[in-house]
């Protein structure tokens, strides 16, 4: 069994347990939802993938270095944009500069696919979403980023790079 992990402030209950192994594959999407009448998002005909977190969040903190070191990845092979916005300090922790604000778009799209505003909520692509984290139960970090790779190569076949 498999518990998707995150934090909210609110008093809404936790997702159930969701039955998914972990001996993911590179290929399978399991954890995330599709939006399928959605369009990539793109920058510079790139997809864009977001993690909305915080400092405190102990779910957030589970997957943040793994998160971080694959966008970096894409990023620097120039295949994808990305953002990790760590709302709590208003700060995107992909790059060196602090932001110091949160820009309103990205907030209203954090809204838009997860009006709760738990944490951490991916959003892939637009087209892909995930609140909380998929193998943490397990302490799975492999088969997060093997998901997360997943979501990532179909985006970029998608978005036609």
């Amino acid at each position: 069994m498999v518990l998707i992990s995150a934090c909210s402030t609110s008093q809404e209950t936790q997702p159930a347990r969701v039955d998914i192994g972990v001996d993911i594959k590179p290929g399978e999407i399991r954890t995330f939802a599709e939006n399928p009448n959605a369009e990539v998002c793109t920058q510079d005909n790139k997809p864009i993938m977001r993690l909305f977190s915080t400092s405190w969040c102990p779910h957030c903190k589970w997957i943040k270095g793994r998160f971080d070191t694959v966008m970096h990845e894409y990023i620097s092979s120039g295949k994808i944009a990305a953002y990790h916005w760590e709302l709590d300090l208003e700060d995107d922790l992909l790059t060196e500069a602090k932001e110091g604000a949160v820009p309103a778009a990205e907030l209203e799209l954090f809204k838009q696919f997860n009006p709760q505003q738990s944490i951490p909520t991916f959003v892939m692509g637009c087209k892909y979403y995930r609140i909380g984290n998929g193998y943490e139960s397990q302490n799975n970090l492999d088969a997060e980023e093997t998901e997360l790779r997943s979501v990532i190569e179909k985006l970029i076949q998608e978005a036609g790079q």
